[in-house]
């Protein structure tokens, strides 16, 4: 043992000592009757004040706060290990020494400190040691009195009988049989109960069903602590898993076919299962199903009759197709029904969906009027339950908010079968309209129902209908290209308030009260009507699930009564008598039966049509050909397309303006030939030219017989040809001049047309795009006045014999002295041309009526060239006096009062052009020269004429205008160098 451990043995003696020392006798543990005082004494520590006297008691108090606090830590302080850990293994004998010393100093002054707390204790001491004492007494008590307890017991059970003690135990035994009795009873009831459950089930009466079960089940839980009870509660809840299968499959029945009295026992049923919330997103989930399901079944229905049909068999195979991959299937014979069968099954979806959202609406009503009636007293109070009231305001919203959701499956699935399949792109003009119309009517069905628009549909209907539109277009160029190649150019014998309304194409712009009587609107009235309601945003206010909503669908009418009733053409009876033309001379192709666009066919020779056109136009009927025929079913169709799709109004309204542009240039290329140039600016106006320069850059392919598209996009049309029977040369048709009317005239009323429709055209544009159909009118449309003079010249012209008249009016003595009352005589040769010229638009308008548009124009024309020959007889003139100007005023003024008579032009036009010129000569020099300057409508020819005959000019002057007009630039520039 090391030194350390013997002086830690030492100092733990010592204290073992000195604590065995301070105890008192009444402290000795081999006490017999022990205790735990009552009054805690206080421990001695430092910080505690004391109040002895004198010095001593002051050294104490020091002592006492000398001690460190390690000693009060825990009571199972080591005091010896502390210290001699304090000495750090200095082991020296006095430091050792004088700490002994110092311990034994604090541990005499402890221990007198705390002898002096026992002995300021002592009286509580003895208080308590009295209390226990007298517990010791009361304990005793107790065990005596348990004692005769016990011996009172025995006594008692020895002095009643064992055969009382036995009655009472088998009156015990009687109660809990009765009790068991009871519960074999119950078990008994409930197991037929079970049976009568599963029929309830079966017979779709779950309302009653379930009511059973949860009686079953609540007298179950009562007597649960049977085994078999047990065994039974849990078939009851397997039951209830059952009846809420069974509700989830009658719930999914109810999208395809709502029953209020159904729907409400399984909706009530729900609520009896505490599971309302739970049946209405069942049901969102079954609509979606029955959607998807819907959808395939149609498609796949269509499908397989189309391979039937074709000798396929993949009736096992479609199944497994996924729904875009049977929509690339459908082919374009069956598209339109397959989509008009989808638009009803969707229907079908929507118009249950509103009948239970109506369902729960009148339900919520029926609740309000019966607190209502509960709050007035009028009724008999019923039960309020606020849980059940907020359930059902959580259903009604959770249903009035489900239909936006559902359109967009619905729509989505109608967008898959229009984008995957390429039949739409095949169909032919009537089934792509009947698409257009039932799309329209779905998507407004769709924005009742939902309340939102359909946009992804309508951009892939915008898609479809473009590319459609594309062929469509292309298509019907190439065909109207061929018409004008083979255009007779006859009139077409319509009724005289005839336009272009009165089509078949065009009865969607025409009000109901305009339809022919007896007939009904066609798919395409009333897909215009629908077009309207949503262009007008009237949506809200369509009352589709109203007017169907017991019967039919709102697809129905749609293609119903599609005749097309159209009366335009006037009958051709017997023909007219006064023709005396004969058909020999007409070639068989024209005898043949009359087919207008309609597929209408119209027989009678084509001296009875020429008749009936004659008749027609004679009281005021328009001149219209078979080519403005179609043009204007064309411009019907392609408005039509405006109104079921206003998206695609500005490439629809750009296609409609190449149709009327190509006729327009065919009429000016085909009858605007052989124009000699020294007429061009009197015939041709600038406007004219720009805007024929401009079709032809932009529309006419003059190197190619097809239709063609650019590398700039643009659709080209080749050049027309004018057909082979017609001689534009031939004086005997007076130079073609029948046909030259029907062209130009049925161009004038085409314009008209146009002029006609403008309105519904800008409608249909937006703003931003309306400069473009206003340039249209302006560069296209206003040039058909300008087109008359040109296709009216060649009759005019070669009609008359202006050439005779210029040599007689060389040989006219010009330098008189005298002033003659008597005219020259080229006037009556003029005069007798323009009286052959009447005669033979006389004998023309026997058999071909001509509108006065197009006599007007002729005369004019006849009057303009015989100005012109009159300007170019006088600027030939080479030696002329006054008096001989004044003859040649005398022989335009009476060719004038003649010619009036002759025409019907009042009054006859330019004769400005005659005055200005003759009086020209009478100008001075500075006048002369302001006037050659002002009027640039003379030529060079007769510009210099009028110099040279000019007697107010000096020759230096004549040579300086004679050099102006032939080079005016040339001498400005000398002049200003």
């Amino acid at each position: 043992m090391d030194f350390k451990s013997k002086l830690r043995s030492l100092v733990r003696r010592q204290d073992t000592a000195k604590s065995s020392a301070d105890l008192s006798p009444e402290d000795s543990p081999h006490n017999d009757f022990a205790f735990e005082p009552t009054i805690t004494i206080q421990p001695i520590g430092k910080g505690r004040n004391f109040s002895p006297t004198g010095s001593a008691a002051s050294q104490e108090t020091e002592i006492l706060n000398s001690i460190q606090e390690n000693y009060y830590a825990s009571s199972n302080f080591d005091a010896g290990d502390f210290e001699l850990q304090k000495l750090s293994g200095d082991y020296e004998l006095d430091k050792v020494d004088k700490l002994r010393k110092y311990l034994l100093n604090q541990l005499e002054v402890v221990s007198k400190k705390l002898s002096e707390v026992i002995l300021h204790n002592r009286a509580a001491y003895t208080e308590e040691l009295k209390r226990v004492t007298e517990v010791e007494n009361a304990l005793g008590v107790a065990v005596e009195t348990s004692k005769l307890a016990r011996v009172a017991t025995q006594m008692s059970h020895q002095s009643f009988a064992a055969k009382e003690l036995h009655l009472l135990q088998l009156h015990n035994r009687g109660q809990r049989s009765v009790l068991v009795l009871r519960a074999l009873t119950v078990i008994k009831s409930l197991h037929r109960t079970v049976g009568s459950i599963a029929e309830l089930v079966e017979e779709g009466n779950y309302t009653g069903a379930i009511q059973l079960t949860l009686t079953c089940r609540q007298a179950a839980n009562i007597h649960r602590e049977y085994l078999c009870i047990s065994q039974l509660h849990e078939k009851l809840q397997d039951t209830l898993a059952l009846i809420e299968q069974k509700l989830d499959v009658a719930l999914g029945q109810i999208c395809l076919n709502f029953e209020p009295r159904q729907y409400a026992k399984v909706y009530t049923a729900f609520q009896l299962l505490d599971k309302n919330q739970t049946a209405i997103d069942q049901l969102h989930m079954h609509f979606i199903t029955t959607i998807h399901n819907r959808s395939f079944g149609v498609v796949m229905g269509f499908v397989e009759l189309s391979n039937r049909k074709n000798g396929k068999n993949q009736g096992e195979t479609l199944t497994k197709k996924h729904y875009p991959e049977l929509c690339h299937a459908v082919t374009a014979e069956y598209f339109v029904p397959a989509l008009l069968s989808l638009c009803k099954g969707m229907w079908d979806v929507m118009k249950t969906y509103r009948s239970i959202i109506q369902w729960h609406l009148e339900l919520a009503d029926q609740r309000k009027r019966s607190r209502e009636n509960a709050l007035t007293g009028s009724s008999a109070v019923t039960e309020s339950n606020p849980d059940r009231d907020m359930v059902e305001v959580y259903v009604l919203h959770k249903l009035e908010s489900g239909p936006p959701r559902l359109w967009s499956d619905m729509e989505q699935k109608i967008r898959v079968l229009l984008t995957q399949s390429d039949a739409a792109a095949q169909l032919k003009y009537d089934s792509f309209g009947h698409l257009l119309s039932v799309l329209k009517r779905f998507c407004i069905v769709g924005k009742e129902f939902g309340g939102v628009n359909s946009d992804a549909l309508m951009d892939a209907v915008k898609q479809q209908a473009s590319r459609f539109f594309n062929m469509y277009h292309r298509t019907k160029l190439e065909e109207l290209h061929f018409f004008l190649d083979n255009e007779s150019w006859e009139v077409c014998p319509m009724k005289s308030k005839f336009t272009c309304l009165d089509l078949w194409e065009f009865q969607f712009l025409r009000p109901r009260t305009q339809l022919p009587s007896g007939s009904s609107q066609s798919f395409v009235e009333k897909a215009a009507g629908d077009a309207g309601r949503e262009s007008s945003h009237t949506s809200a206010t369509t009352h589709f699930f109203l007017e169907f909503g017991s019967s039919g669908t709102p697809f129905d009418d749609l293609f119903r009564s599609e005749e097309q009733h159209e009366d335009v053409l006037v009958d051709s009876g017997d023909g007219d008598k006064r023709s005396s033309d004969s058909d020999d001379d007409i070639m068989d192709e024209l005898k043949q039966e009359h087919i207008d666009e309609t597929g209408e066919k119209r027989r009678g020779s084509p001296k009875q049509r020429r008749s009936s056109a004659f008749k027609s136009i004679s009281l005021g009927g328009p001149v219209v050909t078979n080519s403005t025929l179609s043009v204007l079913r064309l411009f019907g169709r392609y408005i039509f397309f405006v109104a079921m799709l206003e998206s695609n109004a500005p490439e629809v309204i750009n296609a409609l303006s190449q149709l009327f542009d190509y006729y327009l240039y065919t009429v000016y290329s085909l009858f605007s030939t052989e124009i000699h140039e020294y007429f061009e600016s009197l015939v041709i106006s600038k406007r004219l030219q720009v805007g024929v320069k401009r079709i032809r850059e932009n529309l006419i392919n003059m190197n190619s017989d097809h239709v063609e598209t650019g590398a700039d996009g643009k659709t080209r049309i080749p050049a027309p040809q004018i057909s082979p029977r017609i001689d534009l040369a031939d004086p005997k048709t007076v130079f073609a001049l029948p046909e030259r009317i029907a062209a130009m005239e049925s161009l004038a009323f085409l314009a008209s047309q146009m002029e006609l429709i403008q309105p519904t055209l800008e409608r249909a544009l937006p703003p931003q795009r309306r400069v473009f159909l206003q340039q249209f009118y302006t560069q296209s449309v206003s040039l058909v006045p300008d087109i008359r003079y040109p296709v009216y010249w060649c009759v005019a012209y070669r009609s008359i014999n202006y050439d005779t008249a210029l040599s007689m009016m060389a040989e006219v003595q010009w330098d008189i002295k005298d002033l003659a009352s008597q005219h020259s005589e080229y006037v009556d040769h003029l005069l007798k041309e323009l009286e052959g010229f009447h005669q033979v638009i006389r004998r023309t308008a026997k058999t071909t009526a001509i509108p006065k548009e197009a006599l007007d124009g002729l005369w004019t024309l006849a009057v303009l060239l015989t100005n012109r020959t009159f300007v170019e007889g006088f600027s030939g003139v080479k030696k002329c006096s006054n008096e001989g100007r004044a003859l040649m005023q005398l022989d335009y003024q009476q060719f004038i009062v003649s010619a009036e008579k002759l025409s019907s032009l009042r009054p006859i036009p330019d004769r400005d052009f005659i005055d200005s010129y003759v009086k020209a000569f009478y100008l001075p020099e500075e006048a002369l020269e302001k006037w050659i300057k002002d009027h640039k409508q003379y030529t060079l020819k007769h510009i210099v004429g009028l110099i040279n005959q000019s007697p107010s000019l000096t020759k230096k002057t004549r040579q300086r205008l004679l050099q102006f007009v032939e080079d005016p630039e040339g001498l400005r520039n000398k002049n200003k160098s």
